[in-house]
């Protein structure tokens, strides 16, 4: 019997915009909602009253920062606690289970769009990550968790969304299709910083690299440079209109191939790409006047404050790359034993 519904970001729908908080608690159908993005990020002990066990049935996108696996984290947190069991409803990676890429967090950027120790792109479903997350220990009371995976048939680490011929349920506004959760991997760090649009409130988020001081000629040029040429590029302009400005971009929009495992090193070519575009001056003036507050999302975002200082001062990114390959070259060794799937 369903007794209460617990809404993660992106509300119970997944309709509700990235970063708006909700502490309002309703009922969808005669059953208690409790949101779990606003003054609560875990089910607290009073919400857990007479529940037998907490079920967690959310799609995820394979890349760190996104909010659900921290929301999983907290509420088996929580689950351990009240000494209830917690199911995980087990679900495909739209990135595929093959690619892990980028750093582990450096200890003190752990957040909520940081929770754990993986690398950005992860490479694994939810289901094997709270079996990690149990292993290792990642959370307070692990070791007493009553966790159940209920695993996927026919899923295998190679298939890419379209190999699963499931349908496509936008687990959030920006995620309408699978080829935007490529996307978040490809460019989402990069949006934190605020000074370029990657299609954020356009049709194609995460698709799109733009900006109001140079042209599309610059940033085509660039881009052809850095990404691979799998991906197409075309020119073009697009306009974000919010409720006090509209604002015209000069841009690229990118055409992701049908099969995105062939895109190589996916996540780190948008720094490539920022250190290529910040030799324009005034792409670099408007980096140097970034405001601290989205410096300090883009460091937690990406979990180091290594790369930021590479950026500001115009070093190489070859040595750092190579540390993070060999990060998520660990992670993937240990990760192995956590594996529901081949």
């Amino acid at each position: 019997k369903l007794v209460a519904l617990f809404a993660p970001e992106h509300g119970l729908f997944g309709e509700r915009s990235a970063g708006v908080t909700s502490n309002q608690t309703g009922e969808y159908e005669g059953v208690p909602v409790y949101s779990l993005y606003g003054v609560n990020r875990k089910p607290s002990q009073a919400m857990l009253n007479n529940l037998d066990a907490l079920v967690f049935d959310i799609q995820d996108i394979g890349v760190r920062p996104y909010t659900y696996l921290s929301t999983m984290i907290l509420a088996m947190e929580a689950a351990a606690l009240k000494e209830i069991p917690f199911y995980v409803l087990d679900r495909p990676n739209p990135i595929g289970g093959e690619r892990v890429e980028g750093n582990i967090i450096e200890a003190d950027l752990k957040s909520f769009v940081g929770q754990v120790p993986i690398p950005y792109i992860h490479g694994m479903t939810l289901g094997e990550l709270a079996q990690m997350a149990v292993g290792e220990h990642w959370f307070v009371g692990a070791k007493k968790l009553d966790l159940t995976v209920i695993g996927m048939r026919g899923w295998k680490r190679r298939m890419n969304w379209s190999d699963t011929k499931l349908p496509w349920v936008a687990p959030s506004p920006n995620i309408p299709h699978p080829e935007n959760a490529i996307g978040a991997a490809l460019l989402g760090a990069t949006g934190e910083l605020g000074f370029l649009s990657i299609g954020i409130g356009t049709e194609k988020p995460f698709l799109r690299v733009g900006s109001t001081l140079t042209d599309a000629r610059f940033i085509d040029s660039v881009a052809r440079i850095v990404f691979p040429k799998e991906i197409k590029i075309a020119q073009e302009n697009f306009t974000i209109t919010t409720a006090t400005t509209a604002k015209m971009y000069d841009a690229i929009s990118l055409t992701l191939p049908a099969d995105p495992s062939t895109i190589v090193n996916l996540y780190q070519r948008q720094f490539k790409l920022l250190r290529e575009l910040l030799k324009d001056s005034l792409l670099l003036s408007a980096f140097r006047r970034i405001p601290s507050s989205n410096l300090v999302m883009f460091e937690k975002v990406t979990g180091t404050h290594s790369l930021l200082e590479h950026l500001k001062s115009g070093k190489s990114l070859d040595a750092l790359f190579a540390k993070w390959r060999r990060e998520s070259s660990a992670f993937a060794a240990k990760s192995r034993k956590y594996r529901l799937y081949s």
